[in-house]
């Protein structure tokens, strides 16, 4: 992790910014802007079914039952304990007792309905910090994010909900671990870079030993993948999406188990309005395929 000295940089920054620049600072004794998102499932489309059986090249049962798993997480950088974060598990549509209740086949999508079975996420107060903004010891840039799950029903009402919550847990003390207890970089432009390395690179193998532990059910994981979102305005906005342009979350296999399912990549942006279409999730095509539509929306 970078262990770098952020005030010292940024109040060079400061002092050899143009007029512009400063004015886009929060003046003393103003707020910070905060803001409020949503985060949830809006569809999923059944590529390669996971209930699909073939023999002799005669396949049955390429229905599946998809639903989505939301881990939330906020953490302002450089502020001790700061983390959140909550599992909110869909409510599958289907009736697993119930042979003629079946979901999308290959090729079909469904449209999870609003409410619960979107599995929505809420990720609160989220301040928007700008350069100038980060001169101040008292200002920490927040970190708001999701790691999406995607399931297939087969045992419902039984489910991974424990599970998740235990992995929410699990984050949440990784996060402390890490970014709450770092500091950014001198330099705006490596922010990017520097939370890919800790969530990417060095979060979920911390959190690795959590899996053993676990007890397998019986609902099938698909695939996950991650969002993060700073936030950010103005000029510090300017800065972050310039960088985001270039990255990359890498994919992340989770050891030990398949259930939560390995991370198939993601995305890393500046927070606000923003739809994510056709999100492929699948653990290297063993256990099927479905790609789903998430929303991140102010509220």
């Amino acid at each position: 992790m970078h262990r770098l000295n952020l005030r010292r940089g940024v109040a060079a920054i400061a002092i050899l910014a143009t007029a512009g620049l400063m004015a886009a600072c929060t003046p003393p004794g103003s707020s910070i802007p905060k803001a409020s998102y949503t985060f949830k499932a809006i569809s999923a489309k059944n590529v390669s079914s996971n209930d699909k059986t073939c023999l002799f090249g005669i396949c049955s049962g390429a229905t599946d039952e998809p639903y989505p798993i939301n881990i939330g997480f906020t953490v302002k950088i450089g502020k001790a304990n700061s983390a959140t974060a909550q599992a909110v598990v869909g409510e599958q549509e289907w009736d697993w007792f119930n042979p003629f209740d079946q979901g999308p086949g290959e090729g079909s999508s469904y449209t999870f309905t609003a409410g619960a079975q979107q599995a929505p996420v809420t990720l609160s107060n989220i301040q928007l910090l700008d350069v100038g903004d980060l001169a101040s010891s008292s200002n920490h840039l927040t970190v708001a994010g999701v790691w999406a799950w995607a399931y297939e029903g087969d045992t419902d009402p039984v489910g991974p909900g424990g599970m998740a919550t235990t992995i929410a847990n699990a984050v949440q003390a990784a996060l402390n671990a890490t970014l709450a207890a770092g500091t950014l970089p001198n330099d705006p432009n490596q922010i990017v870079s520097m939370i890919l390395g800790v969530i990417g690179s060095n979060l979920f193998p911390t959190i690795g030993s959590f899996f053993a532990g676990l007890v397998p059910w019986g609902d099938d994981p698909i695939g996950s993948r991650m969002y993060i979102g700073l936030g950010v305005r103005g000029t510090l906005k300017g800065i972050i999406d310039t960088a985001v342009a270039g990255a990359t979350f890498p994919s992340v296999a989770i050891p030990v188990v398949s259930s939560p399912p390995d991370i198939n990549g993601g995305q890393i942006f500046s927070i606000g309005n923003r739809s994510f279409t056709d999100q492929a999730m699948t653990n290297g095509g063993v256990q099927g395929q479905h790609n789903y539509d998430y929303q991140l929306a102010k509220i």
